[in-house]
């Protein structure tokens, strides 16, 4: 008899369940309690219901294009990093996780060794680059990044202050905000597409479009650079009506489930990245944990999307979501 395979709550908590098993107390964000943004987010998310269409069946297709590439699924994963509790090859086995569904990744703070071997397993892999304090750094990255097959690069530019873990900020002198015309240059020179990561107002969207970054990501990094920044879902649309049609819009944040990715995507984004949740799922069960993730994510979306009637991700529409206080 054919095992049936983990629901996605269940791999969260097979992942929860083995990091405790070799001494590691799962906090999300590291190191905090849960913040307010992310709960807030999380609330938000979970008042948002959807508006069914069950006559006329329609045939689904999840498929995108981003950066160039053809993906399967709009459910991607958001920049990680490898953790003090992870091996040499973890990154690598979560990357083979998301080759499997035709999905992308993206890499923050790391090394040569790293982005490699995850662009050997064939994912189409992303670079998000720290705004160090020197600068020559991130060029090296940049070109590190073009030279070894990266699909975009970009930069976090919420960790412009430092890294917020508990009550402390750490590494504020080694990331530093950078000058306006620095950035520009730095994103005419690279060959790639380049992506602000950590957008979260119109302001600072419009300022990427004028920069000539060619996507940005509303993310509010799990409350790790700031407490109570604006949560990613809640200012998206905003944002999306303001820069949506002169870049690509993506999302990432507290989203963990199919249905929370058709919310993202109905808010306008093109695409909407897991990072904790697949961090988890490594942990639960390696790069078929990542792989199963993504494909229920997935799976689940596409049902949600024939319940609404919407053949494809163009016709994920905000008219179709009801907010229920």
């Amino acid at each position: 008899m054919k095992e049936e395979s983990l629901t996605i709550p269940q791999i969260y908590a097979k992942g929860k369940e083995n990091l405790q098993k070799a001494g590691v107390d799962w906090v999300y964000p590291p190191g905090r309690k849960l913040g307010p943004s992310v709960k807030a987010n999380r609330k938000y998310l979970d008042s948002l219901f959807f508006e069914p269409k069950f006559f006329d069946p329609v045939d689904v297709d999840t498929s995108l294009t981003i950066f160039g590439v053809k993906l399967k699924t709009p459910v991607f994963c958001a920049a990680i990093t490898r953790q003090p509790y992870m091996s040499d090859t973890s990154l690598a086995e979560i990357a083979t996780g998301i080759a499997s569904t035709g999905s992308m990744i993206m890499l923050g703070i790391g090394g040569s060794a790293d982005l490699q071997s995850a662009i050997d397993t064939g994912a189409p892999v992303v670079k998000i680059v720290k705004p160090y304090r020197n600068t020559e750094l991130v060029y090296e990255k940049v070109r590190d990044a073009e030279q070894r097959g990266c699909i975009a690069v970009g930069m976090d530019i919420d960790h412009f202050y430092g890294l917020l873990k508990g009550d402390r900020v750490e590494m504020a002198g080694v990331f530093s905000p950078q000058r306006t015309e620095e950035l520009k240059q730095l994103i005419s020179q690279t060959k790639l597409p380049f992506i602000i990561k950590g957008v979260l107002s119109i302001s600072d969207a419009e300022k990427a479009v004028q920069l000539g970054a060619s996507a940005i990501i509303v993310s509010n990094h799990g409350s790790g650079s700031f407490d109570f920044s604006v949560p990613s879902m809640v200012v998206l649309p905003k944002i999306a009506d303001s820069v949506g049609n002169k870049l690509t819009v993506l999302v990432d944040t507290g989203f963990e489930t199919g249905n929370d990715v058709f919310k993202g995507l109905a808010f306008s984004a093109k695409a909407v990245g897991f990072a904790t949740p697949l961090i988890l799922a490594w942990a639960a069960d390696g790069a078929k944990g990542a792989e199963l993730l993504i494909n229920e994510a997935t799976a689940e979306l596409r049902r949600t999307m024939a319940g609404a009637g919407c053949p494809n991700l163009s016709t994920i529409k905000r008219s179709i979501i009801i907010q229920v206080p």
